[in-house]
């Protein structure tokens, strides 16, 4: 019988089928599908042939891009998983991956066997979901695996909690760096004063600054992308959030930047100049962040011997403990989310529950006071925050 427009009747010939009911009641649901105009053909595909085009199409940021490209090359494309075809796959097959990874899927030198972490699997699941919905868009498959499937959750997956300084520590440790006479001083202050990101201090220039004023603007951020057989890529982007923002500086970092400036201009003025980065290497290029990452964990070790009980942080954790002082000094929330350039409140609310948390005990007190007749507590937010953060060196 001929098909619809006159072309000749094409057959599609399917075997593995125990017994002639089987494929009878097989074909009799094809027909159905058929009738309703919902029909597939099975795809060929497999995850690793169509995820090729898929991650060559999809627009997302050269970091993002990055990170999928490496959990796709070391952990999907070498497995059972990769080699199957996209129509085949289901939940239980993704579930068996996840175990997999969770028991034995670590692949860095050192820890070869080792579970991955909950974080890591989960962010492989979000991976593996996105190319499956992708491919029921594409009209390849019936229904998307993934969506049942059972990946470590985000309870299991969230990041252990997070590790910052106090004030009296952040304060031993800039003044033990100061007296060494360590070139990143400045660099180690603005970050635990202000509360910007790796990315944004080193992409600061000294057109960025209103100096009048005590206002940095944040701009742009220095975005570092590296990927297996290639070199780094080094360019400027815009803030995490999409947006620029004004941060107000202390005193003791305004009186930093100028003299900091002046010193430049008298020995290399090139360097000082507006558009010249404020923080570089010495050939003027921007520091690579993973060598200025090094630099930091290398100064914390040495502040260490001499600090020996000064708590090992990274130096994303200084953007932490900026905003963690903050909100225990009892500045406001949307203040510090200010500061921090984050979208919303909420974020900075959901992020940084554990410092408010803490202030359960002053409002405790504050309506213990009402309730009892005495004096209500008037504290100055600014007042308190400065006596957090005004313990640091230079203030």
């Amino acid at each position: 019988m001929p098909a619809q427009g006159g072309q000749p009747e094409r057959r599609v010939w399917k075997k593995g089928y125990a017994d002639e009911k089987s494929a009878r009641e097989a074909l009799a649901a094809v027909l159905v599908d058929i009738r309703r105009g919902d029909h597939l053909e099975v795809t060929r595909d497999t995850l690793n042939g169509y995820s090729a085009v898929y991650l060559d199409t999809i627009r997302v940021r050269a970091s993002t891009m990055a990170g999928y490209r490496k959990h796709y090359r070391v952990h999907i494309a070498p497995s059972r998983l990769g080699a199957m075809k996209l129509a085949e796959i289901t939940k239980d097959d993704l579930n068996r991956f996840y175990r997999e990874l969770e028991r034995s899927g670590r692949k860095d030198a050192g820890h070869e066997g080792e579970g991955l972490a909950p974080s890591t699997v989960r962010h492989i699941h979000v991976l593996i979901s996105q190319i499956m919905a992708a491919a029921l868009e594409d009209g390849l498959i019936r229904a998307n695996p993934a969506k049942k499937a059972t990946p470590p959750t985000k309870l299991e997956a969230a990041p252990p909690e997070m590790s910052t300084w106090s004030a009296s520590e952040a304060s031993a440790f800039l003044g033990w760096s100061k007296a060494r006479g360590d070139y990143l001083w400045l660099a180690w202050y603005l970050l635990l004063s202000t509360g910007m990101r790796r990315g944004e201090l080193l992409a600061l220039r000294w057109r960025d600054l209103d100096i009048d004023n005590g206002v940095v603007h944040l701009g742009r951020a220095l975005s570092y992308v590296k990927e297996a057989g290639t070199p780094p890529v080094m360019s400027f982007t815009k803030p995490k959030s999409g947006r620029g923002r004004n941060v107000d500086l202390d005193r003791t970092g305004v009186d930093g930047l100028i003299e900091r400036r002046r010193t430049l201009a008298g020995t290399v003025p090139e360097l000082a100049t507006a558009d010249a980065l404020i923080f570089c290497n010495r050939f003027a290029k921007p520091h690579n962040p993973v060598q200025f990452s090094f630099q930091w964990r290398k100064r914390v070790g040495e502040a260490q011997l001499d600090l020996p009980t000064l708590p090992t942080l990274s130096v994303h954790e200084l953007r932490h403990t900026h905003a963690t002082l903050l909100l225990r000094a009892g500045v406001h929330p949307k203040i510090v989310s200010e500061r921090l350039g984050h979208a919303s409140v909420t974020i900075t609310m959901e992020t940084y529950s554990h410092a408010i948390a803490s202030l359960q005990r002053d409002a405790a007190d504050v309506m213990g006071g009402m309730l009892s007749g005495g004096t209500v507590p008037r504290t100055v937010p600014g007042d308190r925050a400065s006596r957090a953060i005004g313990v640091l060196p230079g203030d």
